[in-house]
């Protein structure tokens, strides 16, 4: 059953986070300023009213997670409102895939969504999980570009 994470919950969400960066490529030898940044990360955001983090146990244990973060933009003509939700930090561990672990997770955060008013929710996703997103009638753009600023 997917459930909202508690405070508790933080040392395995970093955890899942820390199989998810190493599983993109994305750990470059910072891996304990990562993991600590990521712990202080959830703990200071587990409970924030703009960001919501779901959870599936099996046998007691965390085995996947996804986060949102809620925003309002301006208006546009398909969003009056301007609320938005943007899906980050999918994962399931490994040997709990293709056991429908993403989809729940998934599922619950649009249903979420739907009931706090979001009328667009959007994500990056890699290769992998691009099937999942697809799945679930999320439409496909090639419009996003990135700047990032030099560390100093």
């Amino acid at each position: 059953m997917v459930e909202k994470a508690a405070l508790e919950n933080v040392q395995d969400l970093v955890k899942l986070r820390m199989l998810l960066m190493k599983e993109l490529g994305e750990l470059n030898g910072n891996e304990e300023l990562f993991r600590k940044a990521t712990e202080e990360y959830f703990t200071a955001n587990i409970n924030n009213p703009h960001s919501y983090t779901a959870i599936l146990k099996a046998d007691g244990e965390i085995v996947s997670a996804g986060s949102i973060v809620f925003f309002i933009r301006p208006p546009s003509p398909s969003n009056l409102q301007g609320k938005e939700a943007y899906i980050m930090n999918m994962y399931t561990a490994f040997n709990h895939r293709k056991h429908g672990c993403s989809s729940a997770i998934l599922k619950h955060l649009m249903q979420y969504c739907q009931k706090n008013g979001v009328n667009r929710i959007w994500l990056n996703t890699s290769s992998a999980g691009k099937s999942l997103y697809q799945k679930h009638v999320f439409i496909e753009y090639e419009s996003e570009m990135e700047y990032k600023f030099e560390k100093n």
